[in-house]
């Protein structure tokens, strides 16, 4: 389990990567200074340069340094690492995520990788990740037609209590037909069972009850967060929607967003 102070040592993405090819870090985000900025307003923080975005998560350095928020930060994009795997094979099911390792093998080496601001969210009947229906922003440049996985990789700050996600693919059943032949899971570097997803739905899935899971955190923290989209039938729509709540016996019914999380791998 990660568990340190959301104000952690600062870093920079240093930009996407597609293929081979290594993108250009944000204009001048090298020149922030740990020792000086920071993502609260507690005083301490130095001058900044109005309009200015050296992370380049489209939110200005003098906004975040004065939003008063520990997690939005000029030196750290707000935002998750989205990166395209394997194309399933044979089908859609949730056995091919069955614990963190093998989830993990599945976008290793990846076809392509980015940190995005947007695109964990979409329901479109388009079945190529670089269709603006996805929402992805940025967009992908390019994109493999057919079927596709994603996997939404960063952290994500949470307040010490009972927290509860929701994983929606538009699965009504756990059969090949009604779980769509495909699969969504949310996995939370947290409680007992960290290398197992915590909410999981789609072909395959352990029930459909397994759609929303919920986890003690023990302390205020940032916690490591995958959001991961297995898709095999072209012919459904892509849908995929995550949801959070906080407090014991809550329901998921709040999305995840940009300013929640940081995109560190």
């Amino acid at each position: 389990m990660r568990n340190p102070p959301i104000m952690a040592a600062l870093v920079v993405l240093a930009g996407c990567r597609l293929g081979e090819s290594i993108a250009t870090a944000p204009p001048d985000a090298d020149q922030l200074d740990p020792a000086t900025d920071g993502g609260d307003d507690d005083g301490d923080a130095g001058p900044c340069e109005p309009g200015r975005d050296g992370d380049g998560d489209g939110v200005a350095d003098c906004d975040e340094l004065g939003d008063g928020d520990p997690v939005t930060d000029p030196a750290v994009f707000n935002g998750l690492i989205a990166t395209i795997g394997e194309r399933p094979e044979v089908t859609g099911s949730c056995d091919a995520l069955d614990d963190r390792a093998e989830m993990s093998d599945r976008f290793d080496p990846s076809v392509a990788e980015m940190p995005v601001i947007a695109g964990w969210e979409f329901d479109t009947a388009a079945d190529s990740y670089d269709d603006p229906s996805y929402g992805f922003d940025p967009p992908w440049p390019t994109a493999q037609s057919g079927r596709f996985s994603v996997r939404f990789h960063g952290e994500l700050a949470l307040a010490a209590g009972t927290h509860c996600f929701a994983v929606d693919i538009g699965a009504t059943g756990t059969d090949i037909i009604n779980g769509r032949n495909g699969c969504g899971q949310v996995w939370v570097d947290a409680g007992a069972s960290p290398d197992a997803p915590l909410a999981e739905t789609g072909f395959g899935a352990a029930s459909t009850d397994a759609a929303t899971g919920c986890v003690a955190i023990d302390a205020d923290g940032s916690y490591a967060v995958d959001l991961v989209f297995w898709y095999f039938n072209i012919f459904e729509q892509a849908r995929f929607a995550v949801r959070h709540c906080a407090g014991a016996g809550c329901t998921p019914d709040a999305p995840i967003t940009a300013a929640q999380v940081q995109a560190r791998p």
